[in-house]
Parts: structure tokens; sequence; C-alpha cells
């Protein structure tokens, strides 16, 4: 199951999820005014030709990447780089680092360790409910993924600490993290697994991402 992003909200949903759960867009990958004028007959088939023109879209961004905040570039293996994430090996600062992202494997860039911990984790666990079934997870007011025990608790206490009510108001202050971006590690604090990182070639480019999403080279 391949996640999209809706084209009213702009908002990460699973390609399956009609209407979009969060704002309530009829298609939400659709052009706007195509899904009133199609017959159910076209529509069907215009579903089966899309999702074949999205597998053959996503094989090719697979290995071509994508543009700005919506990259989908797939650095190879990092064992055969002889590369490893900074969620495994320490990334102090000044280490330089190259931004790690896949369809499966998205992520955000966020303006706050707390604001990119939380959107991160919401959209973990939306991955981890949409993939093994293809079914998009029910959304709960907080427009997180309604789930129970201690994902719940965890949700709970992640966006407290980021400040905000809702998926939405932290989403606002981050990005669709790009892939295969050369960046040098600013901060990378312990016993969080968000790193503060700027691009080289625009310092002024500064954020904070998961460092699960970080590579650097191996000693």
């Amino acid at each position: 199951m391949a996640l999209i992003t809706c084209r009213k909200c702009k908002r990460i949903v699973a390609s399956s999820s009609e209407p979009c759960p969060y704002c309530g867009e009829p298609s939400p990958a659709d052009a706007p005014g195509e899904r009133e004028a199609r017959p159910p007959q076209a529509r069907q088939a215009w579903i089966a030709f899309a999702v074949l023109a999205l597998l053959v879209i996503l094989l090719l961004q697979w290995y071509a990447g994508g543009g700005r905040h919506d990259a989908t570039m797939e650095v190879a293996d990092p064992a055969a780089q002889d590369m490893t994430t900074c969620l495994i090996a320490e990334c102090p600062a000044g280490t330089r680092a190259v931004t790690f992202t896949t369809r499966q494997e998205p992520y955000y860039s966020c303006k706050s360790d707390e604001l990119s911990a939380y959107a991160n984790y919401v959209l973990g666990v939306m991955i981890a409910h949409v993939l093994p079934t293809g079914a998009a997870p029910e959304i709960g007011k907080t427009g997180e993924p309604v789930v129970q025990g201690s994902e719940k608790q965890a949700l709970d206490r992640l966006r407290e600490k980021a400040g905000v009510s809702t998926f939405e108001e932290a989403i606002a202050k981050c990005y669709r993290g790009e892939g295969n971006l050369k960046v040098q590690v600013l901060y990378s604090p312990k016993g969080s697994d968000s790193i503060y990182v700027a691009a080289e070639e625009h310092q002024e480019n500064k954020f904070w991402m998961p460092k699960a999403r970080l590579l650097r080279k191996a000693h």
C-alpha cells in the first residue's frame, strides 16, 4: 500500500483513503472536479489505471528521487556503502551525514526536537497500520490514528511535550523530509530520537529530524 499527499490538506495518507481522513476531500489524489464528473464504471477503470500508474511512478522514484520536501529517493544499502544511522552510531556536532527516506520510510523535518519526535511517531504509527492491511487507520479528533494502550499513552505524552493539540497543528510547523540531502550535524541530544542539522549547501536551512533517517560513514 502506497502513501500519497492529499491534494487539498497536503497530509500524508494511504492511497486507498477516500475520503481523506483529515480534511474530508472525496478523492485526495484527483484533480478538482474529476470525481463528480466520472460515472461509476469509468471511475473503477480509472482507479485500476491510477493504481498501475502509481506503482510505475513509485518504482521510478525509488531510484530517481523527487523534489524538495516530498522526496522519496532511497540511498543504497547502508551496509554496502559502509554507512550507519545516527540512531546506532554517535553523530556529534560537526558530523557530515546524508538523509535517507523511501516511500515506506518517510519522515518529517520540524522546527523543534519535540515536534519532530511527535510528528514522526504519529507517522510511524500510521505506516505500521497501513502497510500490513492496506487499509487506512481510523483517525481521531486529534488527527492521529486511533490506538489504545501504550501507543495512546505515548501519543498523549509526545503531543503534550510538543505543545500542540492536534497532529495538524504539529505538521503545520514541519515539512515532508527530503532524501539524499547532505547535512552537517549541529546538535545530537542524548536520550532523544531526533537530531538537529543544517543543509550543507544552505546553512540557513536548519531543522530537527529522526536520527534513524540520517546516515554517516561507519568507523
